[in-house]
């Protein structure tokens, strides 16, 4: 299963694929002059890397540039919160020499397991340095302004081990890193899913391993490392893998010719002891989660699998007032744009598959693709919200570690097969320069389908969601109150003191306890959807909303079994039902944007009224 079957014709060469027959220098276009200055795949590699943080930067987080130590990113939503507090509490548990799988710090007193919450503990760690240094919020900021880059970087240097082409790998990597998947869930604060530069980084090694350029030790030691990273970054990432793995091998053998059939055996033997060897790095974490499985853990609903028409009808705002399409976009159900590819990217891989089917590399990819999108169904085959049909694998979704897994984040593999056929389809050699116009407006046509249906952070800065009418009493702001930012908080509160923090920002005791580096613990908090409530606020405090005899004695009594120190309400986001707490006879103090309620003297106050 040789790449130069990939219809690119080409040979591998000790820094990659070199063309056959160079090019007359009378018809050297100007790209092709260009990229001869930097023939080294090293600095293509960084040539490439600087393209796209400046187009990303430019084109899409600008918002975030001036403001990196503030929250930026949806302060209505809670994963952002969680994510960012992630970041401080890997740094934290190991330092500390405390479990990183369970904390105490939130869901005080009892704390909660973390062991199916996706704290990516992978980047948390890499992250370390730069959150000790700078703070939390810069840190993830800086996530959010270098993951989709470095992620279309490392596409860039898969395609162009691939191909040999420095142009035709640029937009491969652009159309994997800056995908709609990508970018939706970057804006969404959601680093467990976009960091996705491992994927390609173990096709880089696999066709290092195939031209000889790496050694079987090699091989299988960097393959170890980048899979456990793998693990330790998004376990249900790592289970997905762990499928499209087992699928391209089996196709690899089925595609391949009678003398490579061997080739990919060996490749597929060396790969399994990768897997085994990941699989023991990432134990300790891998058991410790099997002994605490939650089964409340489930996804899967209609909402969660893949919806084929999604694949080539974008979000109704690209509809270009087209009314008729903008109708149907709505009618098929979620509006979010995870698994839009466009219709010119199929017709690339459909073109290659037509034109190019003697080559191995095309057939392995438009296979692939077909087993990629039958993953993403999951277990039902979603036509629209109201047309779902059973799929005969569904019963496999039903295992423990399959039934926590969102079947459409499949999608992510699916655009990597398409980022190498668009490689392959742009590298190949053409007769005419007409067809080669054509090839590449094709190419051009694909990336901007792409590019023009993924959001920017120009929408996900704002602080409340898009036609919300805050109360009067809410004035939401992205910046975190003084009361944090100059350390008032360490007049107030004693060291390890459980506190409430009462706000409409999402999650937000969560974020506050990581930028004063846990020095308070929090009652309540947010990790996922089926372990926590949905609004990080313990249900006994958000009866306060809606007083009665029975909902006041259930307040009270949760804040002493709680041990709970302060109630701190942040102004800026606060509704009008906190002013229950005035009601409840409580006196709080006004201090750098929030208002504290120290709970002991109202507890003892409720206490002497009912010795009376």
């Amino acid at each position: 299963m040789d790449v130069t079957d990939a219809g690119a014709g080409q040979e591998m060469a000790e820094d990659g694929p070199v063309p056959l027959i160079a090019a007359p220098p009378s018809k050297t276009t100007p790209p092709a002059l260009l990229a001869g200055r930097f023939r080294r795949p090293a600095l293509q590699g960084l040539l490439a890397l600087a393209v796209y943080l400046a187009v990303f930067i430019v084109g899409f987080a600008l918002p975030l540039i001036s403001h990196l130590n503030v929250p930026n990113i949806r302060q209505y939503w809670t994963d952002p919160q969680f994510y960012a507090w992630s970041l401080r509490w890997w740094p934290y548990a190991v330092s500390h020499w405390t479990n990183p799988l369970f904390s105490n710090q939130i869901g005080a007193p009892h704390g909660y397991e973390l062991a199916w919450a996706s704290t990516t503990p992978s980047l948390d760690l890499l992250m370390w340095p730069v959150t000790a240094g700078f703070g939390v919020l810069v840190s993830y900021n800086l996530v959010l302004l270098l993951v989709p880059p470095v992620s279309a970087w490392a596409a860039f240097i898969a395609a162009r081990r691939l191909t040999g082409r420095f142009w035709a790998s640029l937009l491969a990597g652009a159309v994997y890193g800056f995908s709609p998947f990508e970018l939706t869930h970057n804006w969404q604060g959601q680093p467990n899913l976009t960091v996705i530069m491992l994927f390609p980084l173990m096709v880089y090694l696999l066709l290092r391993w195939w031209d000889g350029t790496l050694g079987r030790i090699g091989f299988v030691s960097w393959m170890t490392v980048t899979m456990a990273l793998e693990f330790y970054t998004f376990n249900e990432a790592f289970a997905e893998m762990t499928a499209v793995w087992a699928g391209a091998l089996l196709i690899g053998l089925a595609v391949a010719g009678r003398p490579a059939r061997l080739k990919v055996a060996r490749l597929a033997g060396l790969t399994a002891v990768a897997y085994l060897g990941a699989v023991v790095l990432s134990a300790p974490y891998l058991i410790y989660s099997l002994r605490h499985y939650q089964g409340a853990l489930t996804r899967q609903q209609p909402a969660f699998s893949l919806q084929f028409a999604r694949l080539i009808v974008p979000t109704s705002p690209q509809m270009f007032g087209l009314t008729p399409l903008i109708r149907y976009s709505n009618h098929i159900g979620r509006s979010g744009i995870d698994d839009y590819v466009g219709i010119p990217l199929l017709a690339v891989l459909l073109l290659l598959a037509i034109f190019a089917w003697s080559g191995r590399v095309n057939r392995l990819l438009a296979i692939g693709f077909l087993f990629v999108l039958a993953l993403a169904a999951g277990p039902l085959l979603v036509i629209t919200p109201r047309q779902t049909f059973a799929l005969p694998w569904a019963s496999l979704w039903r295992l423990p570690i399959a039934r926590s897994a969102e079947p459409s984040r499949f999608i992510i593999f699916a655009s990597l097969a398409l980022a190498l056929a668009l490689a392959l389809w742009l590298a190949a050699p053409t007769k005419g320069r007409l067809a080669k116009m054509a090839r590449w407006c094709l190419g051009l046509l694909a990336v901007a389908v792409i590019i023009t249906d993924t959001p920017s952070s120009y929408q996900a800065i704002n602080p409340i969601p898009h036609g919300y009418q805050p109360p009067a009493a809410m004035r939401p702001v992205n910046q975190l109150p003084t009361f944090l930012t100059q350390g008032l908080y360490r007049r107030y509160l004693r060291p390890g003191e459980i506190v409430v923090v009462l706000t409409q920002r999402g999650n937000a005791g969560m974020l506050f306890q990581a930028d004063a580096n846990f020095y308070f613990r929090i009652a309540g908090g947010y990790i996922n959807a089926s372990l926590t409530p949905v609004n990080a606020i313990p249900h006994p405090i958000t009866l306060v909303a809606h007083p009665s005899t029975v909902a006041d004695r259930m307040f009270e009594a949760y804040l002493r079994s709680a041990g709970v120190g302060a109630i701190l309400v942040e102004q800026a986001w606060e509704d009008p039902w906190m002013h229950n707490l005035v009601k409840l006879g409580m006196h709080g103090t006004s201090v750098g944007g929030v208002t504290i309620y120290p709970v002991a003297p109202w507890l003892a106050s409720q206490a002497r009224l009912a010795a009376r």
